[in-house]
């Protein structure tokens, strides 16, 4: 009789670990499968799909991004990766149209080659801009989003650093979460960052109401690029405290930022 019972208490402890095992491998494999089908219910957006005034947010935080084997593209990876010229970002939507995810396909030759003309085409712009360093930056004068009014001769004895972009650049919307951590790092610094758009104020309000920017933001600069001869965006200027360019990139690229924090610390010392 006790060896009855013994045997149906193993038995039954076998059962459930057994069950167990089984509960967790089907939790294991349904797991697996929904990361190995990322793109369900979606589909790769075609003419159009996708709203040419809403700006596509390429960040892998907010919208994921896969590789065509469909593995993740982490956040630290993020910036090397879109600036290495090998990747094309391809948006999928769902049924309403929303952008969900993106894959990195693998660029063709032919579209490396235009990105590293494209790219020869900033060089070319830098060398003429080039010229501005050193010299008397530009006067401006200009009124934020806010109301706020700035002018290079009363922001004399702070570091100022620009920043000419748009809505639609797409690179100038990538490197916007890291604008704002220098913003963060000078914000107790004679630091003042002010960012010239070329788009109206209601349609950089809307902008902003989903992907924050947290330098001082001016709408229709169209006068002030034309006045600093910029071609080219992203465009970062940095101003020392004398109103002296001291420094000046065009395009974003692998260490566009960390060469602007580097001026930064240099020009605040």
């Amino acid at each position: 009789m006790t060896t009855k019972i013994w045997i149906l208490i193993v038995g039954i402890v076998f059962f459930s670990s057994n069950l167990n095992a089984q509960q967790d491998d089907l939790r294991k494999k349904t797991a697996t499968e929904h990361q190995s089908k990322p793109l369900d219910g979606l589909k790769k957006a075609g003419p159009g799909d996708i709203d040419p005034n809403i700006p596509m947010m390429l960040d892998p935080m907010s919208t994921p991004m896969y590789f065509e084997d469909l593995s993740v593209l982490n956040q630290n990876d993020f910036l090397n990766v879109m600036m290495s010229g090998d990747y094309l970002p391809e948006p999928y939507v769902d049924s309403a149209k929303v952008v969900r995810a993106f894959i990195l396909r693998k660029a063709t030759e032919e579209e490396k080659k235009r990105m590293r003309e494209a790219q020869a085409n900033m060089t070319d712009n830098l060398k003429v801009e080039d010229k501005m360093l050193g010299k008397p930056a530009t006067p401006f004068s200009a009124t934020d989003i806010t109301g706020t009014n700035y002018s290079l001769e009363s922001l004399k004895g702070k570091v100022i650093v620009l920043n000419f972009w748009f809505i639609e650049c797409k690179p100038c919307v990538m490197e916007i979460p890291e604008l704002n951590k220098l913003v963060a790092k000078y914000s107790e610094k004679d630091v003042v960052f002010l960012g010239f758009a070329t788009n109206d104020k209601l349609k950089i309000e809307n902008f902003l109401k989903s992907k924050p920017f947290n330098y001082n933001v001016i709408a229709n600069s169209g006068a002030i690029v034309n006045a600093y001869n910029i071609h080219s965006f992203p465009t970062h200027i940095i101003i020392d405290k004398n109103s002296i360019v001291s420094y000046l990139t065009v395009g974003l690229g692998p260490n566009t930022l960390k060469e602007i924090e580097q001026t930064i610390e240099l020009l605040i010392k």
